[in-house]
């Protein structure tokens, strides 16, 4: 019954209506940024409809009360969750797990309901109910001892029919062990696809009775594990395994090009009439020995190939596969054939409109992905772009070409997991309606909500390799938090330039060179393949810099990945190995805090491969990668940095025109890190205010209302009736922002100043005594530029973390207490302290609510609490 509904599924989903492709160059999105951070969870992919009740229940078992009526499938995968978070099974300590019919509902769709009775899975078929617990399976919560669950409802369904991952083991062989560990993680995010190719150039890796030559070591490449093929016994365990997890298997034989194997062992082309007669008898054989309904669908390649008879080849290899009852997938670009074989897209390019059904497997290939830009160019991407065909789905292609030292590698030197799961997001979820192709390499601007919804994102990818993939290779860190601005382009020679002070404005070959803001891990120069950057005209000879500042909360040692080159694990084609004491034989450096960071120690200094554009050698293809050659691969570098702001600066040359031009910097650790561009941390809103103040007329005997938002959202002069009261908050400011403008601040030689300002810069990381330190610097200030100034030094006000918002100030009610008690020994000649605290403290400590709507600014009762208490110092 189980094999009947698998193939049933498989076949009603390439034929089912798909989502149209959008061309538009907006960004727009199926949810908004909110509704992904309001999820209780990280929910990869994420479902479709859904209701959050915004409680948890406690949860210390589940069991399933029609166990016996379940299929093997349903009860492992039960089995892994309890597992997993340590539950127990038992009726007596478990939440009972209900399964319900709905004929309703799509074979792969289910809905989930968890309430504080019981968990409710409806479904129509094995494969909802399979995909609901693996939902439920993330939605649960581990901290120490407690499991938490929340309470929901989700209906779910799939954006595509067709969602699958690629891997070439015609190239590299992968053991059965390695496929079945792909497979479960497929399974886990509801990819339902595996496309196994099976034949290339170097190797033949299926069974065949009638022709065993085919799998003859002496006919293989002697370096791609000649000999190592799969019994019909294995392809039909494997397949078992598939099905257990409800993803279908689509075998390739590639046919007619990368058949160098094939050609040696059989003496023949395969284009040839005996050649087209020995793969009828091979199709034939693999026909025979796997039934139609362990597959259903077969791929036979055909792309990269030029052969005479391309209309006779390709009519009798479909023609055999149809008729064993076979439909079939073709590469597209590749041999013309009929509208009833699928096509598989590899290239943007010769998209015409036609009747057949369409994959989409453009621009997505793992080997060809700089770690942190293949997740952008997976995410933005939607599915089936820019075709105006009927796109039945997408299947993410993984081709190992190189040659491998073992088979674990080909996950090491590829971004394979995050990949994944960025795919199985857009396959399903379909979250990127349609989206600018530039962020494809780069991430959209600051604050956009294409960024703000990446942002939403990436957490969710981090969390579930924290959560997941603790012993796998994941080559992905959080980059929307890392700030840069790019400047250039500069001639190949200029030197380091912004190895000394920085400038505004540089020129360069009588043009006037503007900084661009740029964000993110992997900053690209240019795409090798011309699809973007942040410079997608630059040219060979040219030179940009980098640069931007890192405030550590100590001196440190930061553990970072630095790369000035992504080479293409396709072939060993790009610049090479730095030269000993080079970071980059294209000339890039990098300096912090204008000191050159010496480079690795290179293994291979000044290796270079023997082509410069192209594909690689043959002799090069055959050397593994070694691994100082990928930046993830090799040591990370230890950079210094001492506590407080730290400069990093990188000069980021481009020699030719093949080169995959770009600079990678990733700390892996950023706890006690932030990078900003502005390293006082001065917001544009500062900068407006303060110009505006500067323009202000001045009074005699002002006084002067100092500091950030909390003194900026007060309207003094109108509380007091005093028209001389100048208020000088401004949103955000700092200690270090007071002490920018102070001279605005004094130049009336104002009759009093009110102060109050610290908080800001606690949530930025600044210790008590630095901010205390600032402050003294502030008074220090006043006092010398206007000696009879009386200086009311304000403490700085509780703070309250019950509501929820404004976590990086509402959790320093300590550090504030320690600047406070510093502040009040600053009293001295026209040095007064205010104890605020006191007076807007809770009995926790806390800001009371009654004069705040967010834990740390101030409503209407906040403001007149505040004016009573200084009153009298107004009015002395």
């Amino acid at each position: 019954m189980e094999k009947n509904t698998i193939l049933l599924t498989c076949l009603c989903l390439l034929f089912a209506t798909s989502v149209p492709a959008q061309k538009e160059a907006s960004f727009e999105s199926r949810f908004s940024t909110e509704q992904l951070h309001d999820a209780p969870a990280a929910l990869i992919p994420f479902p479709r409809e859904w209701s959050w009740e915004g409680n948890y229940l406690e949860l210390s078992g589940l069991f399933l009360a029609q166990a016996e009526a379940l299929s093997p499938s349903l009860i492992r995968i039960w089995k892994s969750i309890t597992h997993f978070y340590g539950l127990s099974e038992s009726p007596e300590e478990g939440m009972e797990i209900l399964f319900k019919e709905d004929d309703s509902l799509g074979p792969e769709a289910y809905k989930l309901r968890v309430s504080e009775k019981s968990i409710e899975i409806t479904a129509s078929a094995d494969a909802g109910r399979f995909y609901a617990l693996q939902t439920l399976k993330q939605l649960i919560s581990q901290e120490g001892e407690s499991r938490r669950l929340p309470l929901c409802t989700i209906s779910d369904w799939p954006a595509y029919p067709v969602r699958g991952f690629m891997i070439d083991v015609g190239r590299n062989f992968q053991s059965l062990a390695s496929l079945k560990k792909q497979l479960d993680i497929m399974s886990q995010y509801k990819l339902n696809t595996f496309h196994w190719h099976l034949t290339d150039r170097p190797a033949w890796r299926i069974e065949s009775k009638r022709y065993p030559q085919l799998t003859d070591a002496a006919n293989h490449r002697p370096t791609r594990d000649p000999g190592k093929f799969y019994s019909y016994d294995d392809i039909r365990e494997l397949i078992g395994y598939a099905r257990e997890r409800h993803i279908a298997i689509i075998p390739e034989i590639d046919m007619p090009g990368h058949s160098d194997s094939f050609s040696k062992a059989m003496g023949v082309k395969m284009e040839s009439e005996e050649g087209m007669e020995i793969l009828e008898n091979v199709l034939e054989e693999f026909f025979a020995e796997i039934p139609t309904e362990d597959c259903p669908i077969i791929h036979i390649g055909s792309d990269e190939v030029r052969i005479d008879n391309p209309e006779e080849f390709i009519s009798r290899m479909v023609g055999i596969c149809e008729a064993n009852g076979r439909k079939v997938v073709v590469w597209n670009p590749g041999l013309n054939a009929s509208d009833s074989v699928i096509r598989q897209t590899w290239q943007g390019r010769h998209l015409q409109k036609s009747s057949y059904k369409e994959i989409d497997s453009w621009n997505n290939y793992v080997n060809n992905g700089e770690p942190m830009t293949q997740v952008l160019r997976l995410f933005f991407k939607p599915i089936g772009y820019p075709s105006d065909n009927e796109v039945i789905g997408g299947i993410l292609c993984f081709w190992p070409d190189v040659n491998l030292d073992n088979e674990a590698d080909a996950f090491r030197q590829n971004p394979v997991y995050p990949s994944l799961l960025t795919y199985a997001w857009s396959t399903w979820t379909a979250g990127v309606l349609q989206a600018p192709e530039e962020y494809y390499t780069v991430l959209p601007p600051k604050n956009s909500e294409a960024f703000r919804y990446f942002s939403a994102f990436e957490n969710m990818l981090v969390t579930h390799e924290h959560k997941f993939f603790t012993h796998e290779p994941f080559q992905y860190f959080l980059q929307c938090d890392k700030e840069w601005k790019l400047v250039g382009p500069f001639g190949q020679h200029d030197g380091n330039l912004l190895a000394g002070p920085i400038k505004e404005h540089y020129t360069s070959q009588g043009r006037e060179l503007a900084w661009k803001e740029a964000t993110g891990n992997t900053l690209v120069i240019r795409d090798r393949f011309k699809q973007g950057g942040y410079y997608p005209d630059a040219e060979p000879g040219q030179t940009y810099y980098a640069i931007t500042y890192i405030h550590s909360d100590k001196g440190r040692k930061m553990h970072t990945w630095i790369g000035f080159e992504t080479p293409l694990r396709a072939n060993r084609t790009y610049t090479g190995i730095p030269e000993l004491g080079q970071w980059d034989p294209n000339g890039g450096a990098i300096w912090i805090n204008d000191e050159a960071l010496p480079p690795p120690t290179w293994e291979n200094p000044g290796w270079r491969p023997t082509k410069t554009d192209g594909w690689g050698t043959p002799e090069e293809q055959e050397a593994p990668w070694n691994q100082e050659e990928l930046y993830w691969t090799r040591e990370p570098t230890a950079v210094p940095l001492k506590k407080g702001w730290n400069k990093i600066v990188a000069k980021i040359p481009g020699t030719t025109g093949y080169q995959n031009w770009m600079f990678t910097f990733v700390p892996l650790n950023m706890e006690g890190l932030r990078f900003s561009t502005n390293p006082e941390g001065f917001s544009t809103y500062y900068f407006q205010k303060k110009s505006h103040f500067e323009q202000l007329p001045n009074d005699e005997k002002e006084i002067i209302f100092l500091g950030d938002s909390i003194t900026d959202g007060c309207e003094w002069s109108e509380m007091f009736g005093n028209k001389k009261i100048k208020n000088r908050g401004i949103s955000g400011d700092v200690t270090r922002g007071i002490l920018g403008r102070m001279e605005e601040v004094v130049e009336s030689k104002p009759d009093k100043i009110f102060l109050m300002i610290g908080v800001n810069d606690l949530a930025r990381g600044l210790p008590a005594e630095e901010v205390v330190d600032n402050t003294r610097l502030i008074v220090q200030r006043i006092r010398e530029a206007s000696p009879e100034t009386k200086i009311y030094l304000q403490s700085l006000l509780p703070v309250n973390d019950a509501f929820g918002m404004f976590a990086g100030h509402t959790d320093k009610g300590a550090a504030i207490l320690s600047v406070n008690r510093e502040l009040k020994k600053m009293e001295g000649p026209n040095v007064t302290f205010i104890g605020l605290h006191e007076a807007f403290a809770n009995a926790e400590g806390k800001l009371k609510a009654s004069v705040t709507n967010d834990g740390l600014h101030l409503n209407g009762n906040g403001y007149q609490l505040w004016a009573e208490l200084i009153k009298n110092y107004i009015q002395k």
